[in-house]
């Protein structure tokens, strides 16, 4: 709940800046190796575009860690329970800079992934622990924004890692922002209120995730942003493909997609300000409208283009669709879970399980797509944008469900 002070001891703006460094150890981990991937097929004999799993394995196990992360923190604590999953997150990327062999590669990220669950679930847990309705909406639109610093970043500072070392240094990133993080969480107070605690017992499990399967309004948000990541990770996972393979301009990858996710930023921001005067559930519904009308133009440029139009066109169009997308995730999954308040970290679990399992895989169907034309690109975001769009008007037409307060 929102207080004059709130329960994470913190100003808001370090709190929100805390939060976004928490979540970024996801995008540092995903955006630093895409300049790599040339040198990192070569040293480790991978073809046919393979080293594009490397993002795939990773948000696969994101998604299933995820059920891990949110009970223990329900039962010993948000902060003991992050400090653990960075612990393990730094051992993963370990793990991947000194392996020997693409599939010891590939184990390590998929323990990278699983432990990158907790910091994403955890900070989820702990913003819903200090904040509810649109202020939390704020938080997160303002956090995601904070987050999206990463991105810009992450690809020149791989490329800056890349001049002095090897592919296998641009890991070590990663563990350089997993020890800050874990220094910097001894500022924040334990949010986790007492009445709040959870026992790891299987029934009272079985009763919390009942709850939350029963809130239609949770179900249907989640869904509705499982199809908004599934059309967005193929930026992830086929950026360098689309830019580098297709276009030719791959000296230039940093900077192109460091100016998509300043406008991806952008976007945030103003989503967050429009917040403050109409709300969550209206800023969603236009934005999710906008997303498959935008992608259907999109097709037609790339389809005039024989699926490969000029390119400042091209990527224009891109930016614009992958700013919507940005500024809707996470209200959507703010408003998936407003009626979850005494469960938030099992609810987080959940939810963000069947959001980045389900969208990673729908989003690898494109990535195998995208070969020597863009054009896939704009179908994964018609045809899941337009699902999500489906799944944001049943879920405004449930009936709202109250904030669980016990359980």
């Amino acid at each position: 709940m929102t207080t004059t002070t709130p329960v994470h001891g913190l100003r808001r703006a370090e709190f929100v800046v805390l939060t976004s460094m928490t979540t970024a150890t996801i995008a540092i981990s995903i955006d630093t190796i895409l300049p790599a991937f040339d040198e990192l097929a070569a040293d480790l004999d991978v073809s046919g575009g393979s080293e594009s799993l490397a993002i795939t394995v990773f948000l696969a196990a994101m998604g299933l860690g995820m059920p891990i992360w949110g009970p223990l923190s329900d039962r010993f604590g948000r902060k003991p329970v992050l400090w653990l999953s960075l612990a393990i997150f730094i051992t993963g990327a370990l793990v991947s800079t000194f392996a020997s062999s693409f599939t010891v590669f590939l184990i390590g990220r998929a323990i990278w992934g699983a432990a990158a669950a907790g910091p994403r679930t955890v900070s989820l847990a702990i913003v819903r622990d200090s904040y509810e309705g649109d202020d939390m909406a704020r938080i997160m639109s303002l956090t995601s924004a904070v987050f999206l610093v990463v991105p810009i970043l992450a690809p020149g500072v791989g490329e800056l890692v890349l001049a002095f070392g090897s592919w296998r240094t641009t890991n070590l990133v990663s563990v350089a922002l997993g020890l800050i993080v874990a220094a910097w969480m001894l500022r924040l107070s334990e949010t986790l209120h007492t009445d709040h605690v959870r026992p790891l017992e299987l029934a009272p499990l079985r009763q919390a995730a009942g709850l939350v399967l029963a809130s239609r309004t949770t179900v249907w948000f989640t869904i509705a942003s499982t199809f908004t990541y599934a059309a967005f990770f193929p930026w992830l996972g086929s950026s360098v493909q689309m830019i580098d393979g297709i276009y030719g301009r791959g000296s230039q990858f940093a900077v192109l997609f460091g100016l998509n996710a300043m406008f991806m930023a952008m976007a945030i921001v103003v989503t967050e300000r429009t917040v403050r005067r109409v709300g969550t559930v209206r800023v969603v519904r236009f934005v999710s409208m906008t997303i498959p009308l935008t992608a259907a133009i999109w097709i037609a440029i790339a389809l005039a283009g024989d699926g490969v139009p000029v390119f400042w066109v091209w990527f224009s169009a891109t930016t614009i669709l992958t700013a919507l997308n940005a500024a809707v995730s996470p209200l959507t999954q703010t408003l998936a879970m407003q009626p979850m308040g005494a469960i938030a970290g099992l609810a987080s679990s959940m939810t963000g399980a069947f959001i980045f399992v389900v969208s990673a895989l729908l989003g690898s169907i494109i990535d195998r797509a995208i070969d020597t034309t863009v054009t896939p690109f704009g179908v994964g975001f018609v045809v899941y944008g337009g699902l999500s769009l489906i799944a944001l008007i049943i879920a405004n037409r449930t009936d709202a469900r109250p904030e669980i307060s016990t359980a």
